[in-house]
């Protein structure tokens, strides 16, 4: 098929068939990421450009964009699929010889001063790469060795340098291909002598939860997909208008 302009769609294009027998016609969205959608396509690219520099509060998309909130809800959750299938595609990892990883657990969902109804705490393990500042967030169910020894397998190349606190489920990380250092945060937050520290982890758990926060917190059923945005910013928030497209090429080739 060929594009041609028509004056009969607000697009201003159509597909058609080449074939002198055909003619058959198509919309110039088809098939595409924005298939089906009925918004002008400059205002759902400049929502994903407020998105991208993370400027798409329900106002400014209002104002901006003039899209209703449940318009806006959808578009951002497509858009997180998007982030999420890059790191399906491309399963991260971090590390290496002569790198440094922190990683560190840290609660995401919990009653707030065990006021309020009670929920289970949800326990995000993650780690960051000192000199890249590449990182993972994984929801687990619980801490123990038999479930995050394998996602540091997952995520940090062998012979990358580990440092973590003194959480038991540590103990053997040693044992798998790392250097394994630690840190007593009971008595300082660098070891005098190796001079291992969290601080890089710590900060990106600032990060993310200042980010969710924003959000006005983030309901579990779609955690994951709010940790895979979080993970996607790390990688490419030096320029991340051009990933956001990049990525849906790549996902919905025409």
């Amino acid at each position: 098929m060929a594009e041609f302009k028509s004056t009969k769609v607000s697009d201003g294009f159509r597909w058609r068939c080449r074939a002198r027998a055909c003619k058959k016609e198509l919309p110039i969205r088809y098939g595409s990421f924005f298939s089906g959608a009925n918004l002008e396509l400059e205002d759902v690219v400049e929502l994903f450009y407020l998105y991208s520099y993370e400027m798409a509060t329900y106002k400014n998309v209002r104002r901006e964009c003039k899209m209703a909130d449940e318009t806006i809800c959808n578009w951002r959750n497509y858009i997180r699929d998007i982030y999420s299938n890059y790191f399906l595609d491309n399963p991260m990892q971090i590390g290496g010889p002569g790198r440094i990883v922190e990683i560190d657990e840290s609660a995401f969902v919990r009653r707030k001063h065990h006021v309020g109804r009670r929920v289970k705490t949800q326990w995000v393990f993650g780690g960051v790469d000192v000199e890249s500042k590449d990182g993972f967030l994984v929801e687990v169910d619980r801490r123990d060795a038999g479930t995050l020894l394998p996602i540091i397998q997952q995520y940090v190349r062998p012979g990358t340098t580990v440092i973590s606190d003194l959480w038991a489920a540590y103990n053997t990380v040693g044992n798998l291909g790392y250097q394994h250092l630690t840190v007593n945060h009971q008595l300082n937050f660098v070891d005098p002598v190796t001079h291992a520290t969290t601080n890089h982890v710590e900060s990106m758990w600032a990060r993310a939860k200042q980010r969710n926060k924003r959000e006005c917190g983030t309901h579990r059923t779609v955690l994951e997909s709010y940790l895979f945005e979080f993970m996607w910013r790390l990688k490419f928030g030096n320029d991340p208008f051009e990933h956001l497209l990049r990525g849906i090429r790549i996902d919905y080739p025409v």
